[in-house]
């Protein structure tokens, strides 16, 4: 849980560095440590590991001209605090476990549209994502390569972003997702309470959440694991 809460804290971060250099601009953010020296990029995620994943980047107003970027270690306090939010977003999803999945109507980046009425007869699975989302990137692969056990027929994958069509494009420029791609489903992931990204669901043939996780140390395992069930 750790490493999610460093990650989720260091996509804000990414997004704010984004917000804040000009496009154009040949400035390079470079990263201060505590002690006042600096590290490269790369370091970062050693430099989480050592503090146990309590970890932030912040922008002092008067380094910001430079792009110096501070590492912040985060208090117990503030740890607490965000694993407590997540356990509340896990347990709000969990609770969704055997009740009929709401209806949706989306079209994904190829244009076609989907249903999931339609999808009644076949195990579906949702993946919740955004295309800034460290965490979700970290399980991506392992998420290809589960596609690859089913038939279309028996199984099918959609991916829901609330990014629009034209950032999922750009993105999957540098990344490859395997699942059907649906963007702009901001209304949906309300209607499925998802407040914590990634998050998994598996639906039964008979369009009933058999399984939530908002993230897994091993989803390679847990994820086949709940689609053999409902085969």
């Amino acid at each position: 849980m750790k490493t999610y809460l460093f990650i989720a804290v260091l996509s804000i971060c990414s997004m704010v560095i984004k917000a804040q250099t000009k496009p154009g601009s040949t400035q390079t953010p470079t990263y201060m440590m505590p002690d006042g020296t600096f590290i490269s990029k790369d370091k970062i995620d050693s430099v989480s590991k050592a503090w146990n994943g309590a970890l932030t980047l912040e922008y002092e107003e008067k380094d910001k001209a430079q792009g110096i970027l501070h590492l912040v270690k985060l208090s117990d306090a503030v740890m607490k605090q965000i694993a407590d939010q997540n356990a509340k977003a896990d347990s709000v999803v969990k609770a969704m476990v055997n009740k009929p999945a709401p209806d949706f109507n989306l079209t994904d980046i190829h244009g076609k549209k989907w249903s999931l009425l339609e999808l009644r007869g076949k195990v579906v699975v949702l993946n919740f994502w955004y295309t800034s989302c460290p965490p979700c990137l970290e399980e991506m692969p392992d998420l290809n390569e589960i596609t690859k056990l089913y038939k279309p027929d028996q199984v099918v994958f959609l991916a829901l972003t609330f990014n629009d069509a034209s950032k999922v494009q750009t993105f999957l420029k540098t990344h490859e997702f395997a699942y059907n791609i649906l963007p702009n489903s901001k209304t949906v992931d309300q209607q499925y309470k998802v407040s914590g990204w990634p998050t998994s669901l598996v639906i039964n043939k008979e369009g009933i959440i058999k399984f939530a996780i908002n993230i897994s140390s091993d989803i390679k395992h847990d994820l086949p694991a709940a689609i053999d069930a409902n085969l």
